[in-house]
């Protein structure tokens, strides 16, 4: 699994490139799946701190807690924009405060063009609201998506999260992406004790969230555009998990991606809670990557596929991803020219006339 990490010179090489970053715990949802709103935080390490992340990091997400409810987050993504020029920067938020959201993008956008906001919505009116526990919330993180918009922010995607609640808005949600103009991502319940705080997370609806699922793969697959192609891959790859609770690709956490929470603290991931160090004594990623590999192989991994987990293990797995890509474009479109055949049929039988004027 991890042959990628040889040595050379007897020293292994940082390798990690995504980041989740935790800059805070305090939150203003009471969300039913995470418990995150229960911690009681007393204070988070200085933007400063985040001087010492790696260089070559390809992605990070700035997530919390609820991130913009730290005053100082401009400073936070200054420092990060300046150690880390090449990596995407995402904050995730849940939306409920759109007037300091619009008052931190705009100073954000006079020096970084480039970045982009993930945006919870789990369900139309009440049933996002009830998950969430935020009367209103629906209304507010929509008037945040329109807000960023109209501030010229290029990447804002919405953020759906399943569970045996809303399975069923999954439809609903992704439409409403396509009618806003913003790009639709997805993840399920997952459980952490060091990060969601929440261990009873389960999912019982396997067999209807797998429908809703399929059908979401077979949406992005349609299109035109690779990006969503991949999507629809990692779709397909949660399939597998909530039906088998496996991977199908290898997990590289704390390898190729870390967490890092709001006291600097460093783990594989937001679900894995084997700690590996902490941001502010960390003097060489190099040394870092070389004694975290040895920790990593001699500890169990618990299963999971979220994007920060399965970025990396797509990346690396290119060829097998492409080609399940190739292969489910062409059964989609063998699938559709089958339909369109029976329709003409039934056409030329004198049934289904109103499908003429498309066929």
């Amino acid at each position: 699994m991890f042959n990628f990490l040889s040595k050379t010179n007897n020293k292994a090489k940082n390798l990690i490139e995504d980041v989740v970053l935790a800059v805070t715990y305090r939150c203003n949802s009471r969300c039913q799946f995470c418990n995150i709103w229960q911690n009681k935080e007393e204070n988070s390490i200085s933007p400063t701190t985040y001087k010492k992340l790696p260089h070559n990091l390809k992605n990070v997400n700035i997530s919390g807690g609820e991130p913009f409810m730290r005053d100082d987050l401009v400073d936070i993504i200054k420092v990060i924009s300046r150690q880390c020029p090449k990596a995407k920067i995402i904050i995730s938020t849940n939306g409920f405060l759109p007037s300091k959201i619009k008052q931190t993008m705009t100073r954000v956008a006079k020096f970084r063009k480039n970045i982009g906001v993930a945006i919870s919505l789990d369900g139309f009116g009440k049933v996002h609201e009830r998950l969430r526990g935020f009367p209103g919330g629906f209304c507010l993180a929509v008037e945040t998506i329109k807000l960023l918009k109209e501030l010229g922010i290029k990447d804002i995607k919405i953020a759906f999260t399943m569970g045996d609640k809303n399975f069923n808005q999954l439809k609903r949600i992704y439409r409403l992406s396509r009618e806003l103009g913003v790009e639709f991502t997805l993840a399920v319940y997952h459980n952490s004790s060091h990060y969601f705080q929440k261990e009873s997370n389960i999912i019982t609806n396997i067999r209807k969230m797998t429908n809703e699922l399929k059908w979401l793969m077979e949406q992005e697959l349609s299109t035109y555009s690779p990006k969503r192609w991949l999507r629809a891959y990692f779709t397909w790859g949660m399939i597998k998990f909530i039906q088998t609770g496996k991977r199908v690709l290898p997990d590289y956490s704390g390898l190729s991606s870390i967490f890092i929470d709001p006291l600097g603290k460093i783990y594989p991931s937001d679900i894995w809670s084997l700690g590996i160090g902490n941001l502010d004594s960390v003097r060489n990623w190099n040394d870092f990557s070389e004694r975290t590999r040895d920790i990593i192989q001699n500890a169990k991994n618990p299963s999971s596929w979220m994007i920060c987990t399965a970025r990396q293990s797509m990346k690396k797995h290119a060829v097998k991803v492409i080609r399940w890509i190739l292969k489910e474009k062409f059964c989609l479109y063998t699938k559709g020219k089958k339909f369109k055949n029976r329709i003409k049929k039934n056409i030329r039988k004198k049934k289904y006339s109103f499908f003429y004027p498309f066929f």
